[in-house]
């Protein structure tokens, strides 16, 4: 028998639906592809998202209520694609009504003490907690885990974030997250300072925003990761770049002219910048639910074997506790240490 699923969150049907926005028509529709799951039910409480999610997935039960939809449905895989403000109440209530695994996507969290709480919840049941980054299925992602983990760049001496545009909590997730697939696990972070401007933040799906943000994250064996986020700089520059003692290894937004991909490199030795041709790119592909569709036969097998997955909670809360930490070290105008023991969202804070 497939495994029943639903989605809490439907979002707006709108032309981006599948890629940046209505996230919750990819998760649909990788369940549609995958023959071990089906879904049964979707939850949302704006009636014209769920009419319109509907209309896509015939046979779908819709609900306005989740807790109706979760306490009715008990669904094997709760998918939770709410605004990130709501996601701890889903989390712990599909939980307590019998969900073997709960996919959440990203930030996992707006704090450290709600994904505590999150999977404390999860391992009193044996519940499974996903979180969505789903870029790590893609082809431009291995390649850049390849060329840093197997120093095609000579030893890594650090990586660069640069995000063009503010609102690190909303893009930023999947920048860290890939930073982190490419340091590998034994890397540990130990010190994080970072400074930010929030006279023009704002509030973006309940949480507020900044304007600027700078922050730097030193790894245990002097690797370091650096920040910068806003409008007000970094504009030309690749989001993701791995610096090495013999090369570079980078991910772009959109590949550069006459260049095969968003992944480009240069290896010790090489005559010229490596970027090999697909049509996989930053946010998936002509496929709009590639990489969502990947994650989910990953958790398919985790859930069949015991085995572990790329997207397991436990990586994505190293990622969101860097995040806590660039915020948390900015409020406060000094260098931390890790653990960081601030569990509410800094920026509430300020």
């Amino acid at each position: 028998m497939p495994m029943r699923c639903a989605i809490i969150g439907c979002g707006a049907s709108t032309a981006g639906k599948g890629g940046a926005h209505s996230i919750a028509y990819a998760h649909a529709w990788a369940m549609r592809r995958v023959p071990e799951t089906k879904l049964v039910a979707a939850a949302s409480r704006t009636p014209k998202n769920l009419e319109d999610f509907m209309a896509e997935f015939p046979g779908v039960r819709g609900y306005r209520d989740y807790h109706e939809l979760l306490q009715e449905e008990q669904p094997d895989l709760a998918s939770i694609c709410a605004f990130p403000p709501d996601r701890e109440a889903m989390v712990v209530e599909a939980i307590h009504c019998g969900a073997k695994a709960v996919w959440i996507e990203k930030p996992f969290a707006l704090g450290l003490g709600a994904a505590k709480r999150m999977r404390v919840a999860a391992d009193r049941t044996g519940c499974r907690l996903f979180v969505n980054h789903q870029r790590r299925y893609g082809r431009p992602f291995e390649w850049w885990r390849e060329a840093v983990a197997g120093q095609k760049i000579g030893v890594l001496e650090g990586i660069e974030i640069a995000q063009p545009f503010d609102n690190f909590m909303n893009f930023g997730p999947h920048l860290v997250d890939a930073a982190l697939f490419a340091l590998g696990p034994d890397r540990k972070a130990t010190e994080v300072i970072a400074a930010d401007d929030m006279t023009n933040g704002g509030v973006y799906q309940g949480a507020r925003t900044e304007a600027q943000l700078v922050g730097s994250v030193h790894f245990n064996d002097g690797v370091r990761l650096s920040v910068e986020v806003g409008r007000k700089a970094c504009q030309g520059l690749p989001v993701l770049r791995a610096n090495g003692s013999q090369g570079f290894a980078e991910l772009r937004l959109d590949a550069m002219p006459g260049e095969g991909g968003v992944f480009r490199g240069l290896y010790a030795g090489a005559p010229a910048v490596h970027s090999p041709a697909t049509d996989e790119h930053f946010h998936h592909s002509e496929d709009g639910t590639l990489y969502v569709h990947r994650a989910l036969l990953d958790i398919v097998q985790a859930l069949r074997t015991g085995s572990s997955t790329r997207i397991d909670a436990d990586e994505a809360y190293r990622g969101l506790e860097i995040i806590m930490g660039l915020y948390e070290s900015a409020r406060l105008g000094r260098m931390l240490s890790f653990p960081i023991t601030q569990d509410v969202f800094p920026l509430e804070l300020t």
